[in-house]
C-alpha cells in the first residue's frame, strides 16, 4: 500500500529530470545546468552519478547505487524455486500428521526483497530540485530498462578522448575508475587499449622513446596483447639500425638484449643478431697484409661491434701485447704537427715527437743528464750574453737519415726570428738573438743582446731537422709527406679528427705492456668525449669537466689526477678595436659578471675547493706573481649599466655590439650563454661565436684581429708567461700590429719594462705590479680560475696523481688489453 504512490512520485520525479536534461542540453551552457546532468568534459570533477532508463524511456540520475554491480534479475523457474512456490513433485497437500507445504512459501512472503527483485534509490541533489525533500525511493527491477553506471560512464568517454587521441584525459577517466573500483570489469581492456594506442601514436609521431616505454609497460602486464609484440620489434629494429649507422654499436647492442628480452624469436632480433655478427666478422677480416697496428685497429673496431664474436678475444690479446697502445680522447688534436707550439694541443704532443735543448732549468738538465734532451752540456759566458751548447750523439732523425747535429739547432734558433714563418715566429726570441752558428757538428754558439733569467723558457722548444720543409716534413712520394722528429714517438697519421703516434724505436726493455703507440682522437665537444670515455672507447680522458670531477672521482676502476697549474680562465681584448680601448666599456663589461655565483652555478655546479676561486688577474691566486691583498672586482649591475651608457656616449655610437669567440670546452660552452645574458642586461650586444680549441689558440698567438676572445690559460712562469696571457698575439710577426691589441696602454709599458729585466728579483717585482694594476686598467676581463683535471682507467698503470703536462713520464706507463664487454 505504501509503495505504489512512491513509485508513482518517482515516475513523475523521472519524467521532470528527463525533461530538465533535454532542456540543458539544448540550450548549451545557458543558465545554471545541474551539476548532475554533464558534458563528458566535466566527467573528471563531477559528482559521481548512474543513469537509470525506465521502461518509458524516462530517465533519472541517481546516486549511485549498490550493491555495485546488481545482481541479475532471476528468471520464473529461479525465482519460483527461489521462493518456494514451485510445486513439488510429490506434490503440494500435505497427507494428515504431515507439516504444512506452503509454510516455507508464506513465511517468504514476509521477507524484504532483495536487489535482484527491487532496489532503493537516492537522486541527485540536482535531480530533485523543485521536488520538496523526497529523495528516496525503491523501483523493481522488472521497471528499470537500462542502468549505466557511472564507471560504465567514465569508461565509454575514455574510449571516445582516446579515439580523438587525447590520451591524458582519457588516462585520467580511467583512473578515476580505478580509485573507484579496481576491479570494475572492463577496466583493465580499456587500459591496455590506451597504452597501445598512445604508444603506436607515440611511435607514429617520432617520439621513439616514450612510445617504446609505453608499449613495454603494456607488455609487463598483457604479453599476448593483440600486435603488440610486432609493433615493439619494429620500432627497436629501426632504433638499432639508426645506432648501427652512426656507429654506436654499445648502444645498438643495448637495444637488441631489450628486445630479445621481450621476444628472442621475434624476426628482427635473429636478423639484426646475425647482422652484428656478420659484421664483426667483416671487419676482422679485412686486414689483408696490413701491419699489426693495422691488425690491431680492424679487431679493436670487430669487438666494439660485437665483443662476444668467437676467436676475436685472442687474436686481440696476441695484437695488442705486440703494440700496446693508449686511446685518448681530446676536444682538439695539433693541426698541423710540426716543430712549433701554438696552442695547448700542440703543447701536448711535441714532448713525444721533438727533443729541447734543454728539458728544464735543473742543474741536471744543464749537465745532461736528462735523457729527453739534446743538449750534453750548457756552457753561459760572458754574464749569460754568450751561450754554448754540445749536443749529445747518436740520437737519430726518425727517417734514419741522420743525428740530429749543430746545424739543425741552428737553424730552428733562426727559423724563429723569421716573421714570415708565423707557425715558428717569436717575437720576444727575435729581440733577443743576436748571432747564432755552429762551431762544429755537434756545438752551437749563442750570443744574445741580454741575459736570459731563464735558459730553459726559450730552448725547451721543438727542435726541427735541418733537411725538412718549413713544417718540418721530408717528401717520401708524390702524396706523401712524413714528419721528421727526434722525440721518443714518430707521427705516423694526422688529421683534424685523430693523431697516430708510435714509438720511434724499442725502448720497452722488453716489457710486454709498455706503450708503444699511442692514439688521439678528437671529439666535437666534452661531452661526446666523456661518453667516449665511459663506453670504454678510449683509456684516456684528456679533459674533465669541472662539474665531473666528484662523479668520475667516485666511478669503480676511474682514477683522476689533476695538473700542477690551476686553469685561469679571461676575456681577452683586443685593443686594436676603438670600442675596447675605451677603459669605461671594460669596467662596465667587468662589473656586469657575478664571477663567484657563475663560477659556482654553472661552472663548478657545485661549492669551490680551495683552488676555485674567482681571479683578479691572469695569475694564479697565491702563485709568485699574484699581488697580495687584490680582490676580484664585485658585480654591480648598476654601475655597469651606467658604465655602459657612459662609454656609448664617449665613442658615440647608439649602440656597442661586439662578438665573444669561445673554444668548444664543456665549462666554456657552459658559461658563454650566461656571459651574454649579463652583457645583455648591461646594455651591450655580444653576439657569441664558438671555434676549435687548437684553431682559436693558434690563431690569436699569430696576431689575428678579434673583439673579444674566452682563453683557458696555465701559468708556469709569471714572469715569461705575462706577455701572452694578457696579450694573446704579444710574439706575433710585426705585420700582424699585435703589440696594438693590448687594450691597456699603461699594462703594455709594463709588459715591455718586463722584458728588459736583468735580474729575477726585479722581474719578479714587476710582474706583481701587473698584477696589481691589471685590476683597474682590465686589458683583459679576469674570471676565475679552477683546478684541471685528466681521468684514466685501471687497466692503465702510471700516470701520477699531479703532472705538469698529460703525457709526463709515458715512458714507465704501462697497460693491459681491455675491451668493453656487455654486463649482461
Amino acid at each position: 500500500m505504501v509503495q505504489r504512490p512512491r513509485l508513482l512520485i518517482l515516475f513523475a520525479t523521472a519524467t521532470a529530470t528527463s525533461q530538465l536534461l533535454t532542456l540543458a542540453t539544448a540550450r548549451g551552457q545557458e543558465s545554471a545546468r545541474p551539476s548532475g546532468v554533464v558534458l563528458p568534459s566535466d566527467l573528471i570533477r563531477s559528482f559521481p552519478f548512474d543513469r537509470i532508463t525506465l521502461q518509458d524511456d524516462s530517465v533519472i540520475f541517481v546516486e549511485p547505487v549498490s550493491p555495485r554491480p546488481l545482481p541479475p534479475i532471476p528468471r520464473a523457474d529461479e525465482k519460483a524455486r527461489a521462493s518456494g512456490t514451485r510445486i513439488p513433485m510429490e506434490g503440494n497437500v500435505g497427507l494428515p500428521g504431515e507439516k504444512n507445504r506452503f509454510e516455507a512459501y508464506e513465511a517468504k512472503k514476509d521477507e524484504p526483497p532483495g536487489p535482484e527483485t527491487q532496489i532503493t534509490v537516492h537522486l541527485s541533489q540536482e535531480a530533485s530540485t523543485g521536488r520538496g525533500d523526497t529523495r528516496d525511493f525503491k523501483i523493481k527491477r522488472a521497471h528499470i530498462k537500462k542502468i549505466e553506471y557511472f564507471e560504465d560512464i567514465l569508461l565509454a568517454e575514455g574510449d571516445r578522448l582516446r579515439q580523438a587521441r587525447d590520451y591524458t584525459r582519457a588516462f585520467e577517466l580511467y583512473l578515476r575508475v580505478q580509485q573507484r573500483d579496481p576491479k570494475w570489469p572492463g577496466l583493465a581492456d580499456h587500459v591496455h587499449g590506451l597504452l597501445f594506442a598512445e604508444g603506436k601514436q607515440a611511435l607514429g609521431d617520432g617520439d621513439v622513446s616514450r612510445g617504446l616505454r609505453i608499449l613495454r609497460q603494456l607488455h609487463a602486464e598483457q604479453p599476448d596483447y593483440p600486435g603488440l609484440v610486432d609493433q615493439i620489434a619494429a620500432a627497436y629494429a629501426g632504433r638499432i639500425e639508426n645506432a648501427i649507422g652512426l656507429e654506436l654499436y654499445p648502444e645498438g647492442r643495448r637495444l637488441l638484449h631489450e628486445l630479445e628480452q621481450i621476444s628472442r624469436d621475434v624476426r628482427q632480433a635473429r636478423e639484426l643478431r646475425e647482422k652484428f655478427q656478420a659484421m664483426a666478422r667483416a671487419r676482422a677480416g679485412n686486414i689483408g697484409g696490413g701491419s699489426n697496428a693495422e691488425k690491431l685497429d680492424a679487431l679493436v673496431e670487430a669487438l666494439r661491434i660485437w665483443p662476444t664474436q668467437e676467436g676475436l678475444e685472442a687474436q686481440y690479446v696476441q695484437a695488442f701485447e705486440t703494440d700496446p697502445t693508449l686511446d685518448v680522447a681530446v676536444t682538439d688534436v695539433a693541426s698541423p704537427v710540426g716543430p712549433w707550439t701554438r696552442s695547448p694541443s700542440d703543447e701536448r704532443v711535441a714532448p713525444l715527437l721533438f727533443r729541447p735543448i734543454l728539458a728544464d732549468d735543473s742543474e741536471e738538465a744543464k749537465r745532461g743528464e736528462r735523457p729527453d734532451q739534446l743538449a750534453q752540456a750548457l756552457e753561459s759566458t760572458d754574464l749569460g750574453r754568450r751561450l754554448v751548447v754540445r749536443l749529445k750523439p747518436g740520437i737519430r732523425w726518425s727517417d734514419g737519415s741522420r743525428d740530429v747535429s749543430a746545424t739543425d739547432v741552428a737553424r730552428s734558433l733562426v727559423d724563429r726570428c723569421d716573421p714570415r714563418n708565423p707557425l715558428k715566429y717569436q717575437a720576444r726570441w727575435a729581440d733577443l738573438l743576436d748571432k747564432v752558428q755552429a762551431i762544429d757538428e755537434r756545438q752551437v754558439e749563442v750570443r744574445l743582446r741580454r741575459p736570459l733569467l731563464k735558459p730553459a723558457f726559450w730552448l725547451d722548444a721543438p727542435i726541427g731537422a735541418a733537411h725538412a720543409g718549413f713544417d718540418g716534413r721530408v717528401v717520401l712520394s708524390a702524396k706523401e709527406r712524413r714528419l721528421v722528429g727526434s722525440g721518443p714517438f714518430v707521427c705516423f697519421s694526422a688529421s683534424d679528427r685523430s693523431l697516430d703516434l708510435r714509438l720511434a724505436s724499442d725502448t720497452s726493455n722488453g716489457s710486454p705492456t709498455r706503450i708503444r703507440r699511442i692514439r688521439e682522437f678528437r671529439y666535437a665537444n666534452s661531452a661526446e668525449a666523456l661518453a667516449a670515455f665511459h663506453r670504454g672507447d678510449v683509456t684516456v680522458l684528456g679533459h674533465v669537466p669541472p662539474d665531473q670531477a666528484v662523479k668520475l672521482t667516485a666511478t669503480p676502476g676511474v682514477s683522476v689526477g689533476a695538473f700542477a697549474q690551476p686553469a685561469v680562465h679571461v676575456l681577452a681584448l683586443d685593443g686594436r678595436s676603438p670600442a675596447l680601448r675605451n677603459r669605461t666599456l671594460r669596467r662596465a663589461l667587468s662589473y656586469a659578471l657575478d664571477r663567484r655565483t657563475l663560477l659556482e652555478e654553472t661552472i663548478l655546479k657545485g661549492s669551490p675547493s680551495d683552488l676555485d676561486s674567482p681571479a683578479d688577474g691572469v695569475f694564479p691566486r697565491g702563485g709568485p706573481g699574484d699581488a697580495a691583498g687584490v680582490k676580484p672586482l664585485e658585480s654591480n649591475l648598476v654601475l655597469a649599466v651606467a658604465l655602459a651608457s657612459l662609454a656609448r656616449g664617449e665613442l658615440g655610437v647608439p649602440a656597442i655590439k661586439l662578438k665573444l669567440e669561445y673554444p668548444a670546452v664543456a665549462e666554456v660552452e657552459a658559461v658563454v650563454p650566461r656571459l651574454v645574458e649579463a652583457f645583455r642586461v648591461a646594455r651591450i650586444e655580444v653576439e657569441a661565436i664558438p671555434v676549435a680549441p687548437a684553431r682559436l689558440e693558434s690563431e690569436l698567438r699569430a696576431g689575428r684581429r678579434f673583439d673579444m676572445a674566452y682563453r683557458v690559460l696555465r701559468c708556469d712562469e709569471p714572469v715569461l708567461d705575462a706577455g701572452l696571457m694578457i696579450c694573446p698575439g704579444y710574439d706575433a710577426p710585426p705585420s700582424a700590429n699585435a703589440l696594438a691589441s693590448a687594450a691597456s696602454p699603461r699594462i703594455l709599458q709594463l709588459l715591455l719594462q718586463l722584458e728588459q729585466a736583468a735580474e729575477w728579483p726585479s722581474a719578479r717585482g714587476m710582474a706583481v705590479q701587473i698584477d696589481r694594476e691589471l685590476r683597474d686598467e682590465l686589458p683583459v676581463i679576469p674570471l676565475w680560475q679552477v683546478t684541471a683535471r685528466y681521468a684514466w682507467r685501471e687497466r692503465l698503470k702510471g700516470p701520477p696523481e699531479t703532472t705538469d703536462r698529460l703525457y709526463q713520464g709515458i715512458e714507465t706507463w704501462e697497460i693491459a688489453p681491455w675491451f668493453a664487454k656487455d654486463p649482461w
